[in-house]
């Protein structure tokens, strides 16, 4: 990439967002462009923090190893977006970064990122900005992924405590086979009612009924 190009494609970055041609051009200038295949590790867990990671082109997903060695992806940044921030605490790397697909990166080493914030505080100022932005953006989506993972989780423990006649359709059968009863015993009821009602008659009239020969 000539240096050139650089700012306007620095300048699509969320993080550089409203900053000075000027600031960006010195940022370009001492940026390096990197392009990696995918499933290639970009960060490792542990390593040292030494340079920021602006995505040009690709995707990339964040993880951790737990304890018993199984990952944990906890994030995927795509195009616009940045791995590799929290190198200006001095500590090492807190979690792995692997590409998913074929990427294309911008690195910014952590001096030059610090001598950027030390172009003056209306720059300093605007990259914090920035970082309040997205981090703020970021914790909305965590939150609105948590509820639905919460709510998903409701409706199968409901599912799973909800009893077979609760369901609408053993409600219906069940209505229909007590309809059903009723029906028969109304019908027994009748028909022991009219066939006394019978012998009664036959009585009054002198008819006897004969059963067997």
């Amino acid at each position: 990439m000539s240096v050139a190009t650089k700012p306007a494609d620095l300048a699509k970055i969320s993080l550089f967002r409203g900053l000075r041609d000027d600031d960006l051009r010195v940022l370009g200038e001492h940026s390096e462009l990197r392009t990696l295949p995918a499933n290639t590790l970009l960060i490792k867990e542990g390593d040292p923090a030494e340079a920021l990671f602006v995505i040009l082109r690709g995707k990339v997903k964040v993880h951790l190893t737990d304890l018993h060695g199984k990952e944990l992806v906890v994030d995927v940044r795509n195009m616009g977006q940045y791995v590799g921030e929290m190198m200006l605490d001095d500590n090492p790397r807190s979690a792995s970064v692997t590409t998913l697909e074929p990427s294309e990166f911008v690195v910014i080493a952590r001096a030059d990122f610090k001598a950027l914030l030390g172009r003056g505080p209306e720059v300093a100022l605007q990259v914090i900005r920035n970082l309040i932005r997205l981090t703020r953006g970021h914790n909305v989506k965590t939150l609105e992924d948590v509820r639905n993972r919460e709510e998903l989780q409701l409706y199968i423990e409901q599912l799973k405590a909800k009893k077979g006649q609760d369901l609408p359709s053993v409600k219906r059968w069940m209505t229909a086979k007590r309809w059903v009863l009723v029906g028969l015993f109304v019908f027994a009821f009748l028909q022991y009612y009219f066939f006394d009602v019978l012998l009664r008659m036959m009585s009054m009239s002198g008819i006897t009924l004969f059963t067997g020969s």
